[in-house]
């Protein structure tokens, strides 16, 4: 199979917010420690990373000078669910999924037809990169995973960056859940689109992306609606700025 070589796990989750600051501490208060980091170019984010893996809380601060920028450039076809959201006083956008090559990846993609662009983003003298691929067809799910690759590789980054400061808090995060009209053939184009083998039943599938498992529900929103939290016992908040948050028992299932 195209895909064994992938090595698909779940990267992070994309949470829109009117306000990074006021998210940030609602998620630390509610046991995710979450910090925010400076205005760039029009936008704004912060994170809850419990690891390598994060939950991203953003938001658009100028829209001028976001558009203006490479990130705005590539985030053209997500702003009008981003607006959405935000007017709505948050949600979650979508999820980026990684892999150990994006172009690999997006040739496979191009080759069973579906529409996608890749982006590369760099910054002059900084020793970082990342490149995305987005798909971009007119039947693409507001959901649908994004998938990423950085140089140096995850593991080295979070390493080198990030785990001397990472708190990761109380608990853990076992995955999310997708609210769709059809759960059975959301799941379905999931796994075809990852390679990976849906499981659950018709009502409730899921599909077990390594680091977060994508669990699909029932209901009209056709959107990422909670988080599934483990260890750590209930959350101290049931939702934040259009997120759920909900604790999940622990089973070997998760730690695979």
């Amino acid at each position: 199979m195209e895909h064994a070589l992938e090595l698909p796990q779940f990267d992070h989750l994309l949470h829109c917010v009117p306000d990074v600051e006021g998210a940030v501490a609602a998620y630390t208060r509610a046991g995710l420690p979450a910090h925010a980091n400076p205005p760039h170019r029009g936008f704004r984010n912060g994170a809850w990373r419990p690891d390598a893996r994060y939950v991203e809380i953003l938001t658009v601060e100028d829209r001028a000078a976001f558009e203006a920028s490479p990130y705005g450039e590539a985030m053209v076809p997500w702003m009008p669910r981003i607006d959405a959201l935000l007017a709505a006083g948050g949600g979650a956008l979508n999820f980026a999924v990684h892999v150990a090559d994006v172009t690999a990846t997006t040739e496979r993609l191009r080759r069973q037809g579906y529409a996608v662009d890749l982006h590369t983003f760099t910054s002059q003298g900084a020793p970082v990169s990342f490149a995305e691929a987005v798909l971009t067809g007119p039947d693409t799910p507001p959901w649908a995973p994004f998938f990423i690759t950085y140089t140096p590789d995850r593991e080295t980054l979070f390493r080198t960056y990030r785990a001397a400061t990472t708190r990761r808090g109380p608990h853990d995060l076992a995955g999310f859940v997708i609210e769709t009209p059809d759960p059975a053939a959301a799941a379905a184009w999931l796994a075809r689109l990852t390679g990976l083998r849906a499981g659950g039943d018709a009502t409730a599938p899921v599909v077990p992306l390594p680091g977060a498992h994508v669990h699909f529900a029932e209901g009209p929103a056709d959107a990422v609606t909670a988080l599934l939290l483990t260890d750590g016992g209930t959350p101290g908040a049931q939702e934040i700025a259009g997120l759920r948050l909900e604790h999940q028992m622990r089973s070997a299932a998760m730690r695979r």
